[in-house]
This record gives C-alpha cells, structure tokens and sequence, in this order.
C-alpha cells in the first residue's frame, strides 16, 4: 500500500502517481500452510500462501510471514480453519516507521486470539476487534496502521464468516465463476479504511477506523470451491476475468497444483503492475475519481492465500 496518512493525502498521492513505476525490484516468496487439525470426518482446506515484495527486504521476510509491508497468516483448530491478510500504510516510511511491523503484529494478535478456548471460528469480526485491541493495549505500542480481511471456515456446517476492513479482500469461486467478492471500504481514492495506533501527541492526524466497521458476511461452501483472500497488490492490477482464466486452468485441488496456480497468479499481477501502458483496475480506478494518472499497473507488495474446500473420503 502507497498512501494513507490521513493529513498528508495530497502530498503522498502525488508522490504515489508520479515515482509509482520507479519501483521495480521485488523478491518472491512462498510459504506453504501448517496441516490442519481436523476430525476425520469434516471438511477441510487445502490452503498454499504465495507473495511478491515490491521491492526486497530482509533474508528472514518469508519466515517472519512477511512479503513487503504485507503479512498473513494462517491456522488451524478443532473447530474452524483460519485465514487472514493485513497490508502496513506505506505513508508511514515517511515518518521512519517500518510501514510492515503493524500488519505483522496485527496478524500475530489474531493468530494468537484463535488458540484461545473460547474461538469457535463463527465471528471473524469479532477476532479482529480483540486483536486489535490486544495490539493497541501493549505496554510499547507498535505505532502504524493497516488494512485487514479475516476469513474462517467452520468445520461442522461447512461455512465461510469473513470481516475485511479497507482494500485487502476476498473471493469465493465456484464452477468457474465469482460467486462472492468483498467490497472495499476506502475514504477516497487509494485511502482505505485502516486500524490504526498513532502517537500519542498526534493522534488527530491520522485516520482511526475501528474494527467494528470490518464487513461482515457468511457464505456456505462447497466440495470443490475456492476460497481466495489477496491484498490490494493483486486487485489493483488483476482484472477479474484475469484471474479467473488462471485459477479455471487448475486441473486438480490439490497443494502442489494450487501452489502452482497461486504462484501464475501472483507473477501475472508483478508483471502487470511494472507495465506503464496496460489499464489495469488501479488506473481505471484513478481516471474514474478524476486523479491525474498516466495509466499502467501499480507497484506494490502482492499478498495472496489460496484455499480449496475438500472433504475426506469416506
């Protein structure tokens, strides 16, 4: 993510628009999910995590969960399976901030929330509410701000509950075809609704959602349905139709073939997004916002996790 400093959008969204395809080095990275603890009985996720940094890091990023100033995570309990991504403000770099810490300690927060006896998987929302406040309540607060989407899958009634706050996303698909996709809640153009915990001094400066504000929704799953949750990197450089043609070119579910499919993904949309001349959901979306854009992808982290609802054998 680009910008988002609530005092500074001029500012930044000028610096975003016109140095946006300076940015041209990234490192890849991809990570496989943790098996699930499961009965033997109920559905299930075959999930892979794949990602791109907009521009390289630090050795231990694919370890510390991390693809830029994006982070993830993913876990499994006896009742539900756990998904969330989180994409850190880059207008904090301004300020000498690592931009990606607060997404990595919001993600960890809710991972964290999940192991607690009392989660059964049903409120996402609720996850990140209490999340969140376990970061912003800390002794040494981790000053930033970022997007968020959680997704859970409950086991017993096969059903998808998500809560995303900001630009970050999901998508259901099914036989081919989009059957759900999530809105994105922004303030303006390339400023999205974000959590944020800001200096104590300053506090009116920046833009303070609340996790409360998250949209809610609950979606029955099938056999055979894909479950898709993506930072703005890929949505804002991958038309749907795009990505459709690739996740449709999956001939098994499997996690080698859906690593295969995450990876063509997410390579397709860092190519997209160094292409100056291909109109691509971000410059459509700045011409219909009367932003002056000269067209082509936007460079940014690329975050996505890749799910396939399956259930055991009998």
């Amino acid at each position: 993510m680009i910008t988002r400093l609530k005092n500074w959008p001029c500012l930044l969204k000028r610096f975003s628009i016109q140095q946006i395809h300076q940015f041209t080095h990234l490192s890849g990275r991809f990570e496989r999910a943790p098996q699930s603890s499961k009965s033997p009985r109920d559905p299930y996720l075959v999930t892979v995590v794949q990602g791109r940094s907009k521009k390289p890091r630090f050795p231990g990023e694919r370890s510390n969960q991390r693809f830029g100033e994006d982070s993830w995570f993913v876990n499994s309990t006896p009742l539900a399976e756990v998904m969330g991504v989180a994409d850190g403000v880059g207008g904090w770099r301004d300020l000498g901030v690592d931009a990606g810490r607060f997404a990595k300690e919001l993600m960890s927060c809710c991972s964290g929330q999940t192991q607690l006896s009392d989660f059964d998987g049903r409120s996402p929302r609720n996850l990140l509410i209490a999340g969140f406040q376990e970061l912003s309540h800390r002794e040494q607060p981790v000053v930033g701000s970022s997007t968020a989407c959680l997704a859970t899958m409950h086991r017993k009634d096969c059903t998808l509950y998500t809560a995303n706050l900001g630009d970050s996303g999901f998508l259901v698909v099914r036989n081919g075809r989009v059957l759900h996709r999530s809105v994105e809640q922004t303030h303006d153009f390339n400023t999205p609704y974000q959590l944020t915990v800001p200096p104590e001094d300053r506090k009116e400066s920046y833009y303070c959602d609340k996790p409360e504000m998250a949209v809610s929704s609950r979606h029955s799953l099938l056999p055979g349905d894909l479950v898709l949750l993506a930072t703005d990197g890929l949505f804002d450089n991958m038309p749907e139709s795009m990505l459709l043609s690739i996740l449709n070119g999956l001939k098994e579910r499997g996690e080698r073939d859906l690593l295969e499919g995450a990876s063509r993904v997410v390579e397709k949309a860092r190519e997209l997004s160094l292409n100056a001349s291909f109109q691509s959901p971000f410059a459509i979306k700045a011409r219909q916002h009367n932003v002056s854009y000269s067209g082509g992808g936007k460079p940014d982290d690329i975050t996505l996790i890749l799910s396939s609802v399956e259930v055991p054998s009998v």
